[in-house]
Protein backbone atom coordinates (compact mmCIF):
# COMPACT_ATOMS: atom_id res chain seq x y z
CA UNK A 1 0.00 0.00 0.00
CA UNK A 2 1.51 3.39 -0.88
CA UNK A 3 -0.23 5.56 1.24
CA UNK A 4 1.37 5.67 4.81
CA UNK A 5 -1.45 7.33 6.27
CA UNK A 6 -4.08 5.37 5.31
CA UNK A 7 -2.12 2.05 6.01
CA UNK A 8 -1.74 3.19 9.57
CA UNK A 9 -5.36 4.22 9.93
CA UNK A 10 -6.48 1.02 8.55
CA UNK A 11 -4.45 -0.86 10.89
CA UNK A 12 -5.57 0.91 13.71
CA UNK A 13 -9.53 -0.41 12.60
CA UNK A 14 -7.79 -3.87 13.09
CA UNK A 15 -6.55 -3.23 16.52
CA UNK A 16 -10.36 -1.48 17.39
CA UNK A 17 -11.77 -4.43 16.11
CA UNK A 18 -9.62 -6.66 17.92
CA UNK A 19 -10.45 -5.17 21.23
CA UNK A 20 -13.92 -5.07 20.70
CA UNK A 21 -14.48 -8.61 19.96
CA UNK A 22 -12.39 -9.17 23.23
CA UNK A 23 -14.79 -7.25 25.58
CA UNK A 24 -11.57 -4.49 26.05
CA UNK A 25 -12.65 -1.26 24.55
CA UNK A 26 -10.52 0.57 26.08
CA UNK A 27 -7.04 -1.71 25.63
CA UNK A 28 -6.49 -2.32 29.17
CA UNK A 29 -5.89 -6.15 28.63
CA UNK A 30 -4.93 -6.06 24.43
CA UNK A 31 -1.85 -4.18 24.09
CA UNK A 32 -1.98 -2.06 20.64
CA UNK A 33 -0.27 -4.08 17.84
CA UNK A 34 2.05 -2.72 15.40
CA UNK A 35 1.61 -4.09 12.08
CA UNK A 36 3.81 -3.79 8.55
CA UNK A 37 1.77 -4.79 5.32
CA UNK A 38 4.61 -6.77 3.21
CA UNK A 39 5.12 -5.03 -0.29
CA UNK A 40 4.17 -7.66 -2.96
CA UNK A 41 6.99 -8.63 -5.07
CA UNK A 42 6.10 -9.05 -8.84
CA UNK A 43 8.06 -11.70 -10.43
CA UNK A 44 9.41 -10.05 -13.44
CA UNK A 45 8.43 -12.72 -16.46
CA UNK A 46 11.51 -14.37 -17.94
CA UNK A 47 12.66 -13.53 -21.35
CA UNK A 48 12.41 -16.35 -24.00
CA UNK A 49 15.95 -16.71 -25.99
CA UNK A 50 16.34 -13.78 -28.08
CA UNK A 51 12.81 -12.04 -27.41
CA UNK A 52 14.97 -9.03 -27.27
CA UNK A 53 16.96 -9.61 -30.41
CA UNK A 54 13.35 -10.32 -32.26
CA UNK A 55 11.95 -7.13 -30.71
CA UNK A 56 14.74 -4.73 -32.06
CA UNK A 57 14.54 -6.85 -35.41
CA UNK A 58 10.61 -6.01 -35.48
CA UNK A 59 11.59 -2.03 -34.97
CA UNK A 60 14.55 -1.99 -37.19
CA UNK A 61 14.73 0.88 -40.17
CA UNK A 62 18.33 0.13 -41.25
CA UNK A 63 16.97 -0.45 -45.10
CA UNK A 64 13.37 0.74 -46.79
CA UNK A 65 12.33 -3.17 -46.62
CA UNK A 66 10.47 -2.21 -43.26
CA UNK A 67 7.84 -0.48 -45.43
CA UNK A 68 6.77 -3.73 -46.62
CA UNK A 69 6.62 -5.08 -42.67
CA UNK A 70 3.14 -5.31 -40.86
CA UNK A 71 3.97 -7.73 -38.09
CA UNK A 72 7.12 -9.43 -37.43
CA UNK A 73 7.88 -13.34 -39.00
CA UNK A 74 8.98 -15.14 -35.73
CA UNK A 75 11.30 -17.72 -36.84
CA UNK A 76 10.72 -21.16 -35.28
CA UNK A 77 13.45 -21.08 -32.70
CA UNK A 78 15.45 -23.91 -31.15
CA UNK A 79 18.36 -24.78 -29.12
CA UNK A 80 21.03 -26.85 -30.94
CA UNK A 81 18.74 -28.26 -33.87
CA UNK A 82 19.93 -30.51 -36.13
CA UNK A 83 19.62 -28.34 -38.84
CA UNK A 84 18.63 -24.69 -39.09
CA UNK A 85 17.00 -23.94 -42.24
CA UNK A 86 17.32 -20.13 -43.64
CA UNK A 87 15.07 -18.84 -45.81
CA UNK A 88 15.68 -15.91 -48.34
CA UNK A 89 12.80 -13.36 -46.37
CA UNK A 90 9.14 -13.78 -45.51
CA UNK A 91 6.95 -14.31 -48.02
CA UNK A 92 4.55 -11.92 -46.36
CA UNK A 93 3.54 -12.14 -43.01
CA UNK A 94 4.68 -15.24 -41.95
CA UNK A 95 7.99 -16.63 -43.29
CA UNK A 96 6.08 -19.11 -45.82
CA UNK A 97 2.63 -18.72 -47.75
CA UNK A 98 0.07 -21.61 -46.55
CA UNK A 99 1.07 -23.51 -49.49
CA UNK A 100 5.02 -23.02 -49.40
CA UNK A 101 4.45 -24.34 -45.68
CA UNK A 102 2.78 -27.14 -46.99
CA UNK A 103 5.33 -28.13 -49.14
CA UNK A 104 8.30 -27.21 -46.59
CA UNK A 105 6.48 -29.58 -44.06
CA UNK A 106 6.07 -32.67 -46.30
CA UNK A 107 9.43 -32.16 -48.47
CA UNK A 108 12.06 -30.13 -46.78
CA UNK A 109 11.33 -31.49 -43.28
CA UNK A 110 9.94 -34.85 -43.66
CA UNK A 111 12.68 -36.05 -46.12
CA UNK A 112 15.17 -35.56 -43.68
CA UNK A 113 13.63 -38.03 -41.75
CA UNK A 114 13.75 -34.87 -38.78
CA UNK A 115 12.17 -34.66 -35.88
CA UNK A 116 10.17 -31.78 -34.58
CA UNK A 117 12.55 -31.02 -32.14
CA UNK A 118 15.42 -31.36 -34.95
CA UNK A 119 14.36 -28.46 -37.38
CA UNK A 120 15.04 -24.66 -36.97
CA UNK A 121 13.77 -22.13 -39.43
CA UNK A 122 14.77 -18.16 -39.60
CA UNK A 123 14.97 -15.52 -42.72
CA UNK A 124 18.38 -13.90 -44.02
CA UNK A 125 16.25 -11.02 -44.53
CA UNK A 126 13.65 -10.18 -41.40
CA UNK A 127 11.04 -8.24 -43.26
CA UNK A 128 9.09 -8.83 -46.56
CA UNK A 129 11.08 -6.93 -49.34
CA UNK A 130 9.09 -8.96 -51.95
CA UNK A 131 12.71 -9.93 -53.65
CA UNK A 132 16.58 -10.44 -52.79
CA UNK A 133 18.16 -7.07 -51.50
CA UNK A 134 21.52 -7.11 -50.51
CA UNK A 135 20.97 -3.98 -48.53
CA UNK A 136 18.65 -5.64 -46.24
CA UNK A 137 20.85 -8.93 -46.28
CA UNK A 138 23.44 -6.39 -44.95
CA UNK A 139 21.40 -5.23 -42.25
CA UNK A 140 20.07 -8.04 -41.14
CA UNK A 141 22.99 -10.01 -40.97
CA UNK A 142 23.68 -9.04 -37.11
CA UNK A 143 20.48 -10.49 -36.14
CA UNK A 144 21.05 -13.97 -38.38
CA UNK A 145 24.89 -14.26 -36.34
CA UNK A 146 23.51 -13.52 -33.23
CA UNK A 147 20.62 -16.39 -33.77
CA UNK A 148 23.20 -18.60 -35.08
CA UNK A 149 25.51 -18.43 -31.82
CA UNK A 150 22.53 -18.90 -29.74
CA UNK A 151 20.61 -21.77 -31.18
CA UNK A 152 24.16 -23.79 -31.95
CA UNK A 153 22.28 -26.21 -35.32
CA UNK A 154 24.19 -28.99 -35.82
CA UNK A 155 24.04 -28.35 -39.52
CA UNK A 156 21.92 -25.28 -41.80
CA UNK A 157 20.23 -25.61 -44.88
CA UNK A 158 20.07 -22.60 -47.22
CA UNK A 159 17.07 -22.11 -48.97
CA UNK A 160 17.23 -20.47 -52.68
CA UNK A 161 19.66 -19.27 -54.71
CA UNK A 162 20.40 -15.73 -53.51
CA UNK A 163 20.33 -17.07 -49.45
CA UNK A 164 23.51 -19.33 -50.53
CA UNK A 165 25.10 -16.95 -52.69
CA UNK A 166 25.16 -13.99 -50.36
CA UNK A 167 26.04 -16.41 -47.50
CA UNK A 168 28.43 -18.28 -49.13
CA UNK A 169 29.97 -15.77 -50.82
CA UNK A 170 30.08 -16.83 -53.87
CA UNK A 171 28.40 -15.17 -57.15
CA UNK A 172 27.48 -18.78 -59.16
CA UNK A 173 23.97 -20.62 -59.89
CA UNK A 174 22.10 -23.28 -57.84
CA UNK A 175 23.15 -25.55 -59.75
CA UNK A 176 27.25 -25.13 -58.90
CA UNK A 177 26.15 -24.81 -55.05
CA UNK A 178 23.27 -27.60 -54.74
CA UNK A 179 25.42 -30.91 -53.43
CA UNK A 180 28.22 -29.56 -52.11
CA UNK A 181 29.18 -29.51 -48.45
CA UNK A 182 30.49 -25.74 -47.40
CA UNK A 183 31.37 -24.34 -43.85
CA UNK A 184 30.13 -21.38 -42.26
CA UNK A 185 31.21 -19.73 -38.77
CA UNK A 186 32.42 -23.84 -38.41
CA UNK A 187 28.88 -24.86 -38.98
CA UNK A 188 28.28 -27.32 -41.85
CA UNK A 189 26.30 -25.84 -45.02
CA UNK A 190 24.28 -26.93 -47.71
CA UNK A 191 21.96 -25.31 -50.48
CA UNK A 192 18.91 -26.11 -52.19
CA UNK A 193 15.52 -24.84 -53.96
CA UNK A 194 13.02 -22.91 -51.22
CA UNK A 195 9.53 -24.28 -51.65
CA UNK A 196 8.42 -21.67 -53.39
CA UNK A 197 10.93 -22.20 -56.38
CA UNK A 198 9.11 -25.13 -56.33
CA UNK A 199 5.89 -23.96 -56.45
CA UNK A 200 6.89 -21.99 -59.65
CA UNK A 201 8.63 -24.39 -61.40
CA UNK A 202 7.38 -27.97 -60.48
CA UNK A 203 10.01 -29.92 -62.75
CA UNK A 204 12.86 -29.17 -60.01
CA UNK A 205 11.03 -31.87 -58.14
CA UNK A 206 14.05 -34.81 -59.00
CA UNK A 207 16.61 -32.20 -58.25
CA UNK A 208 15.31 -31.44 -54.96
CA UNK A 209 14.59 -35.52 -53.98
CA UNK A 210 18.34 -35.66 -54.72
CA UNK A 211 18.88 -32.54 -52.75
CA UNK A 212 17.20 -33.77 -49.75
CA UNK A 213 18.84 -37.57 -50.11
CA UNK A 214 22.40 -35.82 -49.98
CA UNK A 215 21.90 -33.56 -47.20
CA UNK A 216 20.11 -36.56 -45.28
CA UNK A 217 23.84 -38.34 -45.86
CA UNK A 218 25.67 -35.58 -44.98
CA UNK A 219 23.60 -35.39 -41.79
CA UNK A 220 23.08 -38.34 -40.51
CA UNK A 221 19.44 -39.64 -40.63
CA UNK A 222 19.99 -41.77 -44.15
CA UNK A 223 19.43 -44.66 -41.73
CA UNK A 224 16.24 -43.84 -39.88
CA UNK A 225 12.64 -45.01 -40.76
CA UNK A 226 11.07 -43.30 -43.29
Amino acid sequence: MGDKSTEAYLMSLIDDAIRIASSDPLGEDIPFVSYRLKERKVEKKAEMPLEGLYREAASCHSCQGYEARRTFAEPVFRISPKVLFIAPQPEGQLIFSPDSQEIFIAWWKKSLLLTEREWALTTLIKCPTGGFRKDSADACRPFLREEMAAMKPEAMVLLGRDTAAYMLRRDEPMDALRQRRFVVNHIPVYATYTPIDYIRNPGLKRAIWDDMLFIRRCIGTEERQA
